[in-house]
């Protein structure tokens, strides 16, 4: 092996781990619904994920600590339930249906979607071990932690990492469970872990859920189906994006699942161009199965969800006007439709972040909008030209056919297109009306638009593609000679998406892996950061409290070194006791209110990494000024600019 394939090792194992927890759990559950094929191997990664939220809320409420024998304990008495349902409805044994030859293309276009993203996804975090230097990641390593310490996943109690002292508040767990059990089950430290999860993510449930869209929509196709796979991996938004804005890691899951309810969706409305596999009933629980799923993992990805699927919804409300001409049939339609818009505008309204956090402003025109929104790269600086292409070819296809279907489609591209304008180009309060779920914040919205492309840019290049055979067959082309051309094209097109100056990946991935880039000045751990924190356990206890300026990348130690410290995440409740050591840790003396302070939260040792700060902002911490001149604490150990040192006054 080269010392390329030897670095990628330890992300092997736990990579396979993360698709186990999802097909040897999620699998049995959509085949006992009745699905069968490629669809229950689409689907089973909402059904794990649900099981893995159920878990999260039922575990701790039953006292059993956080493990993977619980969560597969919670999957077996799913898996019973759906096995006496289905016998009580006689609805166990489905009807056979004969194997189609087009589910082998559609795992071939998931194989190319799979192994494309892999290479970009590798590309940007460079090693197996490396983490997102940003904001949101302090919070998301340090509640895998967290859970992993206190033995629950609970979206009520994972806020007591925060405010140690509150009351319990909701924060979907959902990603968060997932990445423990990988830590658990494959023995992993964290941040492998975390990269393996990214991966699974990226590489098989993002492509199997949008080749799953894109064939509900459009139909059985080899042409499709290949195509779906290439522009599910040629799309800089998503999945790229979101491992470079933030970091995004629970939205990212949230919204790869997003494309699986949006089928079910479609499936269950009777929009589906290949019929509905279950029928309404068992339509309804997978839907619902999914939604659960999506909504533990984000809320954001549900009301994407929600703005998305009414495209579908409005097809199926006219169609069913159209079909009942009886006066009380449509008023009851209109009954219906005014009720879903009153709990649709209720969820919106709910799911809100709050108003401190959605304060993201307009950043371009609206010409510059729509110029971001033609070419295919809403949110990165270079224009993803093929995909644009296809998009449009996608959209005259679409018009020329005007099956419900595809009509649904281009509904669902045109909500996602007017919400990324709003967010990018609207002032208050017009954004904040139809973007606050996402906090009218741009890469968010890029994101869900993105994926609404692959569906579209694969259908247009099929339809074209379509045209063209039968032009050149109409020219006495024999089918070896088809093959070869549409072989040749199929290389042509790999350049052209990931490559070639058409295409908008390569800056991409320059981009994201700035985010992952450990150099000695990267924004939140810089490497000598890093190699201090590699020692920490050689001289802090176990039982000890490290304090520290979380701004300047301090609190990843309890996540990395396994030592509990002070503030595990950047945006902290500060109560008295935190306040007292964060002014006056650098002068503490015996008998003084910060030892007190020191003694009740067990703080005996301080992380100092100068003042560099994650946002290049500056926040005062007087207590960890000019540490050493104090005479309150001695150095332990250092690494360049980076210092620990142990609290020594205070009579310890």
């Amino acid at each position: 092996m080269n010392d390329s394939t030897m670095l990628w090792l330890p992300l092997v194992w736990p990579a396979t781990v993360a698709a186990l927890i999802l097909f040897v759990i999620g699998l049995p559950l959509t085949r006992l619904l009745g699905l069968r094929g490629f669809a229950s191997v689409a689907v089973a990664p909402a059904f794990a994920l649900a099981v893995v939220g159920a878990a999260s809320v039922v575990l701790p409420w039953l006292r059993v600590p956080w493990s993977g024998w619980g969560v597969l304990g919670v999957g077996i008495v799913t898996a019973l339930v759906l096995f006496a349902l289905r016998r009580a409805t006689r609805r166990f044994r489905p009807s056979a249906m004969p194997p189609r030859r087009a589910d082998l293309w559609l795992l071939t276009g998931f194989a190319v979607a799979a192994l494309l993203i892999i290479v970009r996804t590798l590309a940007v975090i460079q090693a197996p071990d490396r983490i997102s230097q940003t904001f949101d990641n302090v919070f998301h390593l340090n509640a895998i932690r967290w859970i992993l310490d206190n033995g629950s996943a609970s979206a009520l109690q994972i806020g007591y990492l925060t405010n140690p002292a509150g009351p319990p508040s909701f924060y979907p767990t959902g990603w968060h469970a997932f990445a423990s059990l990988v830590v658990q089950l494959s023995g992993a430290s964290i941040p492998v872990a975390v990269n393996a999860v990214v991966l699974i993510v990226s590489a098989i449930i993002w492509p199997l859920g949008i080749l799953l869209l894109s064939r509900t929509l459009f139909g059985r196709s080899p042409v499709l189906a290949i195509t779906t796979g290439l522009i599910a991996s040629s799309v800089p938004g998503f999945p790229l994006a979101m491992m470079d804005f933030g970091v995004l890691y629970p939205f990212q899951l949230g919204l790869a699942l997003v494309p699986i309810a949006l089928a079910i969706t479609a499936w269950l409305l009777r929009v589906a161009s290949v019929g509905d596999p279950l029928g309404t009933a068992w339509s309804c629980v997978a839907l619902a199965a999914t939604l659960a799923a999506i909504t533990i993992v984000h809320p954001g990805a549900l009301v994407a969800w929600l703005a998305l699927s009414g495209a579908i919804a409005v097809v199926f409300v006219v169609q069913r006007w159209r079909a009942e001409t009886a006066r009380g049939a449509r008023m009851r339609i209109a009954g219906f439709t005014l009720l879903y818009l009153v709990i649709a505008a209720a969820m919106v309204y709910v799911l809100r972040p709050p108003g401190e956090a959605r304060t993201w402003g307009p950043e371009m025109s609206v010409n510059a909008a729509l110029v971001k929104l033609m070419t295919a790269s809403p949110w990165y600086s270079h224009a993803a030209l093929v995909v644009a292409i296809g998009v449009l070819l996608g959209v005259a296809a679409i018009l020329r056919a005007r099956t419900p279907a595809a009509v649904a489609m281009l509904g669902v591209y045109i909500v996602a297109a007017i919400l990324f304008v709003i967010s990018a180009s609207a002032p208050f309060p017009l954004r904040d009306v139809f973007t606050a779920p996402w906090y009218n914040n741009i890469p968010r919205l890029a994101a869900i638009l993105s994926v609404t492309f692959v569906p579209i840019a694969a259908y247009g290049f099929a339809s074209a593609g379509a045209v063209c055979a039968a032009a050149v067959r109409s020219r006495g082309w024999s089918p070896a000679a088809l093959r070869r051309g549409a072989a040749a094209l199929a290389v042509i097109g790999v350049i052209a998406l990931q490559i070639g100056p058409l295409s908008a990946m390569s800056e991409a991935q320059r981009v994201a892996s700035w985010s992952y880039a450990l150099t000695d000045d990267s924004p939140l751990l810089s490497t000598d950061e890093a190699a201090l924190l590699s020692r920490l356990d050689q001289h802090v206890p176990e039982d000890a409290t490290i304090a520290g300026s979380p701004w300047t990348g301090t609190s990843v130690a309890y996540a990395l070194a396994d030592r509990r410290v002070l503030m595990p995440h950047i945006l902290m409740v500060i109560s008295e006791e935190i306040a007292e050591i964060n002014d006056g840790l650098a002068d503490a003396a015996p008998g003084s209110a910060v030892c007190a302070a020191m003694e009740q939260l067990d703080v005996r040792f301080v992380l100092d990494f100068g003042s560099r700060e994650v946002h290049g902002a500056d926040h005062d911490f007087p207590g960890f000024d000019d540490l050493q001149d104090s005479g309150a604490v001695r150095l332990v150990d250092s690494e360049g600019d980076a210092r620990l040192y142990e609290v020594t006054a205070c009579g310890r």
